[in-house]
């Protein structure tokens, strides 16, 4: 038989693809879900990752998804006790064992529910370093008492756009595919097309940042084992504590061993809702509202979950929506940064999108978290950490994708960059001067930006085993710390 070259072509990317996600066990997710990450056929698409080199047809995202799904399946085990092969074919035993625990935590929580909510508020302001500039509202609530009115929901079929360009020019030299523009209508289309370009990058960096706060806050689920012995007081249970591993384990496992399409049909089926209110902050983007005292002027998180565990997640992910909300592009009060914001926001915050957040979001989230200098476990470190994200968020939507490509990557670029953003924001902090010498910084940042050639943005990433990388030249290094508005390490 004679091979084509087409079917030979065929044959090797069949191959390849039996090798692409990477298992330490015979536990296997969802064969369509893997299909999507092998290709790269998902929202988060549209982000500049890194590029591996652990295998030919392996990407980033099948990377992130073998960290996350390895803690999953450990998770099943820890929690759950479960001995069988993880797979969507025999989830019925796991999931009985879920609605088990669910009962009996409805049953428990039942009587506790006004104690448990401050419990929740407490822990989150402690374990985020939150004081009393933010007002919290939360609740634990029936599933069907959820309003899920004001959900953003997707509008048919979307195709996922490509991987934006951060490093390549704005096509000066007339290189590169450019729009055909009627002549009739040129200065409109001009206009089109610009926004399309800024939109594609918001898009993009407003992605990352929904991932990285679903990462975050992911970390909720299991910070009811900081208040074990609390809990076992507050509610006079020994089993609730363990219920509530059982019931977070099946749940995370369920994003993985059903198809996407199952678990977008049963988006609706939410476990919580958060949401964070700003003062002053109608549609003209001015300040509104009464005047009045100190209350009126705090930001509100409205958090409403059915147990402990995701109450505190829905917490969680209310103060990182606060913190999110400083990568709203340019001037808010200005109509066309708003309105560019609100574009993305409508495209990228819904919650067809949000399962793929949860997916990959907590391995970018572990993979950034593990770029933090040591300062941050230190005395104000949960107040310095809230600062730098505060910066890192606020940056424009080039630089924040570069400077987020090279953290994950866990490069050693990534890490001096974190270590000087965290040294002047500690500086800042430490002088009681922060906003002063913040503005100071972003001047610097917007003018060092300027002089930035499109080849400064290539081949900058080095240092970690199983990514393809560039050489650590050192004048590269220049480049990058100008983009960033920092000044190079000294010898």
């Amino acid at each position: 038989m004679k091979l084509s070259k087409k079917n030979l072509l065929s044959l090797i990317k069949e191959n390849l693809n039996e090798m692409a996600m990477d298992f330490d066990t015979a536990d296997r997710p969802d064969s369509e879900l893997q299909g999507k990450l092998a290709s790269g056929d998902t929202p988060l698409k549209k982000i500049p990752f890194p590029k591996t080199g652990k295998e030919p047809n392996q990407n980033f995202q099948e990377l992130l998804a073998s960290e996350r799904y390895r803690q999953i399946v450990n998770n099943v085990r820890q929690y759950t006790n479960f001995q069988g092969t993880l797979s969507g074919s025999n989830m019925g035993d796991l999931m009985t064992i879920m609605y088990n625990a669910h009962n009996n935590i409805i049953r428990i929580e039942s009587n506790h529910k006004e104690a448990l909510e401050q419990l929740a508020i407490q822990l989150v302001k402690e374990e985020m370093g939150v004081g009393d500039e933010v007002e919290f509202d939360a609740k634990i609530i029936g599933a069907n008492e959820i309003d899920k009115t004001d959900f953003n929901r997707e509008q048919g079929p979307e195709e996922n756009p490509d991987e934006v360009d951060v490093e390549g020019g704005d096509d000066e030299d007339g290189e590169g595919e450019q729009p055909t523009i009627d002549p009739e209508n040129q200065e409109v289309e001009e206009e089109l097309y610009i926004d399309l370009k800024d939109l594609d990058l918001e898009r993009s960096k407003l992605s990352l940042i929904n991932s990285i706060i679903q990462g975050a806050s992911k970390r909720g689920h299991y910070m009811y084992q900081l208040v074990g012995d609390k809990l076992r007081e507050l509610t006079g249970s020994n089993e609730l504590y363990n219920d509530y591993g059982v019931m977070m384990a099946v749940n995370d496992a369920n994003y993985w061993q059903f198809s996407p399409n199952i678990i977008q049909g049963a988006s609706d089926s939410v476990a919580g809702k958060v949401k964070a209110e700003f003062p002053g902050d109608d549609e003209t983007g001015e300040e509104g509202g009464e005047e009045g005292g100190e209350e009126e002027q705090k930001v509100k998180v409205i958090a409403r979950g059915i147990n402990f565990p995701v109450l505190i997640h829905e917490l969680i992910k209310g103060v990182f929506e606060i913190l999110g909300s400083y990568g709203q592009p340019g001037d808010y009060s200005n109509p066309q940064d708003r309105e560019l914001y609100q574009r993305a926001q409508k495209l990228e915050s819904t919650l067809e999108k949000e399962m793929w957040s949860l997916l990959l979001g907590p391995a970018i989230w572990d993979r950034i978290r593990g770029q933090f200098p040591d300062q941050v476990i230190l005395e104000n470190g949960k107040q310095l950490q809230n600062y730098m994200l505060m910066h890192i968020f606020q940056l424009p939507a080039k630089k924040f994708l570069v400077l987020m490509k090279e953290v994950i990557s866990d490069s050693e670029n990534g890490k001096r960059l974190m270590t000087d953003l965290m040294a002047s924001i500690q500086q800042m902090f430490n002088q009681q001067d922060y906003e002063e010498s913040l503005n100071q910084f972003n001047d610097e940042l917007e003018t060092m930006s300027d002089e930035v050639e499109p080849d400064d943005l290539k081949d900058f990433i080095s240092g970690i085993p199983g990514i393809s990388l560039s050489s650590d030249d050192d004048d590269d290094d220049y480049d990058i710390y100008k983009e960033l508005g920092l000044d190079r390490p000294k010898e």
